[in-house]
């Protein structure tokens, strides 16, 4: 069942093993999973698989890799298997791989392997290396500003501050493009807007101000629920620190003006958290990072991510 090679003991990825997974990636049931699997399956099945026709049905089953066509950090390995999986239906089918979601992998290596029904290999591919390729890319670019965080804080008598990403995600594979992030090395902001209360520009204009809406939230909200204000100045700031908000992002501050902040934080005796976001890249988050501040918050960990290359290939059984 499992044969040794150049990277690790190489594992049946069986149903019950991806279920598992998935639940432990993703705290959901198999079944919210299974359904976003179906609706992404329906829309590039249209009414059908035209070619499926042509195929000789004395030839059906076959062996298939999933080739790297490039480096990448992995992410996403048994929600492919769980598509192939899932486009067979009842009928057999047998996946494998020597990698694990967070593996380095090298072009050229094969990422998964089995063998199935050609045509439900061929219903499935563009489904599962399209996901795999998006969330490769997403975990690939939180690794690399995960590294220039870590490389700026080392030998220094700095806290390494987390890595965030934002709710600038592609609708419909938000759950499955945090989990990259995480893949990647960076820890999740809030999931949605009911798992914390953010107060940003607009929603301070509407209540009249920083001090009105944190009075508001503070008797008003879930006793769980933490509070963070944005804001754009220091004397904004300063009101968020009187007003005993739980997490203060420091939005678009200027480098002095973070060093500025983290200083009336430690005179102040509050122990509220410091979020710096806005524009932070590969080219500047180093810098950001020797502040003292809590978080660096960035949606370039999504919506600048660059699909990674991944091909499937089809063979006769031997």
């Amino acid at each position: 069942m499992s044969v040794k090679n150049n990277k690790s003991v190489e594992l049946e990825l069986t149903r019950e093993l991806v279920e598992q997974h998935i639940v432990a990636a993703l705290g959901v049931v198999p079944g919210r999973f299974h359904r976003d699997v179906d609706a992404w399956l329906e829309e590039d099945f249209g009414s059908g698989d035209a070619s499926i026709w042509t195929q000789n049905p004395i030839a059906r089953r076959m062996r298939v890799e999933i080739i790297a066509k490039q480096d990448f950090k992995l992410c996403g390995l048994y929600f492919m298997a769980a598509i192939f999986q899932r486009a067979h239906g009842f009928a057999r089918c047998q996946i494998f791989s020597q990698f694990s979601d967070g593996a380095e992998v090298k072009r050229g290596e094969v990422v998964l392997r089995g063998e199935g029904d050609a045509a439900a290999l061929l219903l499935g591919e563009r489904v599962s290396l399209n996901l795999t390729a998006r969330l490769c890319g997403v975990a690939s670019k939180t690794q690399q500003m995960k590294r220039h965080i870590q490389a700026a804080v080392a030998g220094k008598n700095i806290a390494e501050p987390a890595l965030l990403e934002t709710r600038k995600t592609t609708p419909g594979i938000r759950l499955y493009e945090k989990y990259a992030t995480r893949v990647g090395g960076a820890r999740n902001h809030r999931h949605s807007l009911d798992t914390g209360l953010m107060l940003k520009e607009n929603h301070l204009r509407s209540f009249g101000g920083i001090s009105a809406a944190l009075q508001k939230a503070r008797t008003e909200a879930a006793i769980l629920t933490r509070i963070e204000v944005e804001v754009s100045s220091l004397s904004e700031f300063n009101e968020a620190l009187q007003g005993g908000a739980d997490v203060i992002m420091l939005d678009n501050f200027s480098l002095q003006d973070i060093k500025e902040a983290v200083e009336l934080r430690r005179k102040s005796g509050h122990s509220v958290a410091l979020e710096v976001s806005g524009n932070l890249t590969e080219e500047n988050i180093s810098a950001a990072a020797q502040l003292g501040v809590d978080y660096l918050s960035s949606g370039a960990l999504i919506h600048q991510a660059t699909w990674v290359d991944l091909s499937m290939q089809l063979y006769p059984l031997e």
